[in-house]
This record gives structure tokens, sequence and C-alpha cells, in this order.
């Protein structure tokens, strides 16, 4: 809560009074906000973008709503990351990742379309029956659509089937083989399939089904924290939020505000200095950047020709504002 004081929101999400004036100043400057204006602005909703800056009932409203639909987004993204270590454990690949690595590119985006899921999803798609079976029973209660009819399809189809051999999709390579030709003394390698049994066809249309089915779960639960509405309110990525609170960097501090004082001041005349010098910048601002720009000796001549032909840059008119200013 110290390193991010907005999270207060998270906790209290329906408060029975109207917020602070300073937090919806705060919210206003989000980056997240700034975006969802923008993404209102291009679908043309400008009365929306109204009354987002300048109605504070209806944006604490709209607060409201966004902490609640951005919380669920991320109680789907950690059901589904806890579904993709699940399913990693059941298929024993070599390259399983481990929960903490798994959750981290979760909340960093990384996770989804990501080498880890599509491995995951090519194994699925392997699977003969039986590891099929196991697969669907461990995850019948999860959210994934459709779960508890495959699992009966699948019972179904190898009730259904004469022989004690496990079906095998048309993506295992039991059904594949490589062949060697000799072309103009080269040697050509070609991949060469084996036609399927009915019931190896009909299984293959029930493997497709299931990876179609985990999909289109994964691509909508797998979202980026970092593109949720009002995300700065519920996540961080601050390695040590408290140390960084209670052990502040004051010179630091310092130093960024005699460099950038518009960042500080908040006013518009400062804002024409912003890659370098300008007349409109505090005295000791201006002596700051100078002192910088200087070498190890410094001539208090020069310093003072400089900082004198700066100052007077713009208010050449009124001498007596200028020798004012630089005493």
């Amino acid at each position: 809560m110290f390193a991010n004081p907005l999270s207060v929101l998270a906790k209290n999400p329906t408060p029975s009074s109207a917020f602070q004036e300073e937090t919806y100043e705060c919210i206003r400057n989000l980056e997240s906000f700034r975006q969802y204006i923008e993404v209102l602005l291009d679908q043309k909703d400008f009365e929306t973008v109204r009354r987002l800056l300048d109605d504070d009932h209806f944006l604490q409203e709209q607060i409201l709503d966004g902490i609640q639909r951005s919380k669920k987004a991320l109680e789907g993204l950690m059901v589904a990351t806890e579904l993709l270590s699940s399913i990693q454990q059941c298929l024993k690949l070599k390259m399983n990742g481990s929960w903490p690595d798994l959750y981290v590119k979760a909340m960093t985006g990384e996770l989804k379309d990501s080498a880890t899921v599509n491995d995951t999803f090519l194994a699925i798609r392997k699977l003969s029956s039986e590891g099929m079976t196991r697969l669907l029973e461990d995850i019948a209660d999860s959210p994934m659509p459709d779960a508890l009819t495959l699992i009966d399809d699948l019972r179904q189809l190898v009730s259904d089937t004469d022989g004690s051999n496990p079906l095998r999709s048309e993506h295992d390579t039991h059904h594949t083989s490589l062949r060697a030709t000799v072309v103009s003394h080269k040697v050509q390698l070609s991949k060469h399939s084996a036609s399927l049994s009915d019931q190896d066809l009909a299984y293959s249309k029930l493997v497709n089904r299931v990876d179609n089915a985990l999909k289109s779960y994964f691509h909508g639960a797998l979202v980026t924290p970092q593109e949720l509405f009002l995300h700065e309110i519920l996540v961080y990525d601050f390695k040590s939020p408290n140390r960084e609170v209670f052990a502040p960097k004051p010179r630091f501090a310092v130093e960024r505000a005699l460099t950038s004082p518009r960042d500080y001041l908040g006013c518009s005349c400062c804002k024409g200095g912003k890659h370098g010098l300008s007349s409109t910048h505090p005295a000791t601002s201006l002596l700051y950047q100078l002192y910088l720009e200087s070498g190890a000796i410094i001539n208090i001549s020069d310093l003072w020709s400089a900082f004198y032909t700066i100052i007077g840059t713009e208010n050449a008119n009124d001498e007596d504002d200028e020798q004012e200013r630089t005493l």
C-alpha cells in the first residue's frame, strides 16, 4: 500500500462516499486510463470521454466497474495458469515449466502464444486415446468448455472400438514414416503418412475438438495484465516496494527536480525548455544545469555570463526585471 497508494481502492470496492479530489486526479493521470480514453476517441464516443474527464461521480462508477472487471480477468489468468501447469504435469513433458516460471510469464504477458503453450498443445495432439482419457479426467472440473461432453464422447468412441490397441490421431508419429530417395546423387527425405482406420479418423476429429477447445479457452483467459483498465491499482512490478518507500533516494529526487523542474512545478511556462535550458526555469535549476555542463574548473565570470544570457533571452525589453531576478 505504501508503494501503491491507489491499491486501497481494491480493498474497498464499494465506498459509501465519494473519493477524495486527489484520487480522481491520480486516476485520470494513470497510463491505462489514458489508453482507455484513446480507445473511446477512436470509437468516436466523445460523450463518454467528456463525462470521464469532467464528471467525478461518473468516473467513480467507471472506476468501481473497471476494478471488478480487471479483478475477474486476473482471477481467470491465475486459473488458466494453474490449468496449464496441471496439463503439463499430466503429460510429463521433459521441458515442463515450474509454477513460479509460469506465474512470472503470465503476469508479464509472455505466456500467451509462447513456446511453452505451443509445445503443450503439440503434445496433446499426439496423445493416444489412453493418454487423452487420463488428461480429460484430470481437467474435468476445469473451466474449459465442453470438457464433460468430450470425455463422454471419447469413452463412447473407445467402447465402440474393436481390438486392444489404443486409438491414435493423425498427429501421432506412429502414423508417420520417413522415406529416403536418391536423386542425382543426393539423398532426399520425405514424410509419408499411413492411411488411417475409421476409428482413428473419428479419434482424430475428437482430438481436434479438444485442441480447439483448449486454444479458445487459453486465448481468452491468458490476458496481458498491463493491458487491463486500471491495472496499476491491482498489480505492480516493484521488486522491493517497501524499500523504495521507507529507504528513498533523496539525492536522486533533488537532482531530478533541479534538472526537470516542470515535473514538480506543473506550470505551463517550463514546457518549452523540456530538452534544454529555458529562461522560465528557476534560477537554482539554471545554475545547477550550467554547473553540470562545466568542466572540473569553473570560471565564475563565464558562468555568470551564461546565466545572464539565458535569463535575458525572452525578457530583453525589461532590464529592471532582469537585474532583479539575477540579484
